[in-house]
């Protein structure tokens, strides 16, 4: 009982909520909350995921109109495919001609285009170390900073380029390629 001013007021005893204090709670409730949590996730984390299949799948495309247009556009050398390789990338945009294989594990690129503008990007800005003879054309040996390499030639004005800053290619893939164009 507490005094007011001659009013008296009786206070009640706090009626229990059944509600525990923040802070209270215990191991069970957090496993709770992960349960809910996990509902939610683990499906959305199944479903996501991409067929296994598709990882491992390349997707072979059709690059004689992007070679041939550079030819037609350049009269540059354009290469053939190897048997074996797979072309997965090609593209023909602002007068640079980009087409991609496959090979087993690796990748490589042919590139060309009219003049060495395109050079610092298609090789990641490498330096010439030297030359190497495919045949009996001499191409220019290219290393990046990390340590990709690419063979670059010049016909007349037309620059071309096997490698590229993409490559895993080995020299024998590099050679293998670079022997195709022609």
């Amino acid at each position: 009982m507490t005094d007011n001013g001659g009013v008296s007021v009786i206070e009640a005893p706090p009626v229990p909520t059944g509600k525990k204090k923040r802070g209270r709670e215990s191991a069970l409730d957090m496993v709770r909350s992960l349960g809910v949590v996990f509902l939610l996730v683990i499906p959305l984390w199944f479903f996501g995921q991409a067929s296994p299949s598709d990882s491992k799948r390349i997707r072979p495309v059709d690059a004689t109109s992007a070679l041939s247009d550079f030819a037609a556009d350049t009269h540059g050398p354009v290469p053939t495919t190897p048997a074996g390789w797979v072309v997965n990338v090609r593209a023909y945009e602002g007068g640079v001609v980009r087409v991609g294989y496959v090979v087993g594990e690796h990748y490589l690129e042919f590139s060309g285009a009219r003049g060495t503008t395109f050079l610092d990007d298609a090789t990641g800005k490498a330096r010439q170390i030297g030359t190497v003879n495919v045949g009996s054309v001499q191409w220019r040996d290219f290393v990046s900073a990390d340590g990709h390499e690419s063979l670059v030639r010049t016909v007349g004005a037309v620059t071309v380029l096997v490698g590229g800053v993409r490559a895993q290619a080995s020299q024998d893939e590099l050679e293998k390629l670079a022997a195709t164009v022609r």
